[in-house]
C-alpha cells in the first residue's frame, strides 16, 4: 500500500460522505456519531504518534504554528463538519473554495509524509483523515444545499475537496528527508485543533452518550491500530 492509495482512499470518503444528504433516504443522517469518531481519531494519531515520531528543539513552536495556522484556515473556510441542526448556510464563493483545496491539500501532504516515516504512521494518519472527510463531505452538501446550489455546483466543490488531496500527496513525496520532523509536528498542531477545538465543540452541541462512545472508539481504534502495526 502507497500513500498515494492512502490519499485516493481519503477522497473517496469525501465523495461518499457528500452523496449521502443528496441522497432521498439517507438526507437525514446523524453526521454527529461521524464527527465525534473522527475527533477521537485526530487527536489520538496527533498527541500518540506524530508528535512522538517527530521530536525535536522546535516541537512546542512547530505544533502551535499548526494548530493556529489551521485555525485561520477554517475560519476563512468557513465551512466544517457540524451537527445538521447547527450548520449555517454560508455563501460559497472563490476564496471558500481555495480554502477548502488548500485544507485538502495539508491532509495530502499530511499523508505521504507520515508515510515515509513510517507506513503504520502514514495508515492512522490516512484513518484519521477518512474520518475527518465524511462529515465534512456531508456539510459541504448540505450547506450549498440549503444556500440554493444545485447538485452541479455541489459536486464541483467536493471535487475540489477531494481532488486536492491526492494532489497533496504529490507533493508531500517530494519533502526532503531533512524536512519531515517540522511538516509532522505542524499536522500534529493542525490536527489537534481540528479534532479538539472544531469537531469535539460541534460533537456535542447536546449531550449524547453515544457521540462520546463514538469519540472514545475513535480514540481506541488509533490506540489499537498503532499497537498492532
Amino acid at each position: 500500500m502507497s500513500a498515494m492509495i492512502l490519499a485516493l482512499a481519503t477522497s473517496a470518503a469525501t465523495f461518499v460522505g457528500g452523496s449521502l444528504p443528496l441522497h432521498t433516504r439517507l438526507k437525514r443522517l446523524e453526521s454527529r456519531y461521524l464527527i465525534g469518531f473522527a475527533a477521537g481519531a485526530m487527536v489520538t494519531i496527533a498527541l500518540t504518534d506524530l508528535i512522538a515520531a517527530a521530536p525535536g528543539s522546535g516541537l512546542f513552536w512547530d505544533v502551535t504554528l499548526g494548530f493556529f495556522g489551521m485555525y485561520l484556515l477554517e475560519k476563512l473556510i468557513m465551512i466544517h463538519a457540524c451537527g445538521e441542526a447547527e450548520c449555517e448556510a454560508h455563501p460559497v464563493g472563490w476564496p471558500i473554495l481555495i480554502g477548502i483545496a488548500a485544507e485538502s491539500l495539508i491532509d495530502g501532504v499530511a499523508i505521504a509524509t507520515s508515510f515515509a516515516v513510517s507506513p503504520s504512521l502514514g495508515l492512522g494518519v490516512a484513518l484519521a483523515v477518512f474520518a475527518h472527510e465524511l462529515p465534512r463531505g456531508m456539510m459541504t452538501a448540505v450547506i450549498m444545499r440549503r444556500a440554493g446550489y444545485g447538485l452541479l455546483p455541489i459536486w464541483g466543490a467536493l471535487l475540489v475537496d477531494g481532488g486536492f488531496t491526492p494532489l497533496g500527496a504529490l507533493f508531500g513525496a517530494a519533502i526532503p528527508s531533512s524536512a519531515l520532523g517540522v511538516i509532522l509536528r505542524l499536522t500534529a498542531g493542525a490536527f489537534l485543533y481540528v479534532g479538539a477545538s472544531d469537531l469535539l465543540p460541534d460533537a456535542h452541541r447536546r449531550f449524547n452518550l453515544r457521540v462520546v462512545l463514538a469519540t472514545l472508539s475513535g480514540a481506541g481504534l488509533i490506540a489499537l491500530l498503532g499497537q498492532l502495526m
